[in-house]
């Protein structure tokens, strides 16, 4: 007879949304007070995180930020519009399009960052409780 599942915490499912949707407003709201929309954010993020020194390409970009690539494409078009993010060919494959921040966009990005880090060290603890608590309680009784 196979184990029974073990009950759901169907609060903790809860509040760990609710914790995580607090942290995705207040980090759409920050990027927003620092003239530039939460996706262009995200971008510069997902730019700068990469472990590539020739730069993230827009495929890249789009796979990280879970877009398809042509609205990839719109929103790197707009984040050069406002000075924040630059694009190159790759030197060695001319058909290749690397992005990287501009000095602009990279000290919105350090600001930010240092904000959000802030925000993380004041919330994190009550979300990390959430997810250990939900993570415990589907734990299979030995």
């Amino acid at each position: 007879m196979p184990a029974a599942s073990p009950p759901v915490d169907y609060t903790g499912l809860h509040d760990f949304r609710v914790a995580i949707r607090r942290f995705l407003a207040f980090s759409e709201e920050a990027a927003r007070a620092h003239g530039i929309d939460p996706q262009q954010h995200q971008l510069l993020l997902s730019i700068r995180a990469s472990s590539d020194e020739a730069g993230l390409t827009i495929g890249e970009a789009a796979d990280s930020l879970m877009l398809r690539h042509h609205s990839t494409g719109e929103l790197v078009d707009r984040a050069i519009r406002n000075d924040l993010v630059t694009r190159t060919r790759d030197k060695l494959d001319r058909r290749v399009v690397r992005l990287g921040l501009s000095k602009h966009g990279e000290a919105i990005l350090r600001e930010l960052s240092e904000h959000h880090v802030r925000e993380l060290r004041a919330a994190g603890p009550a979300l990390v409780g959430v997810l250990a608590s939900i993570l415990e309680s589907e734990r299979d009784p030995e």
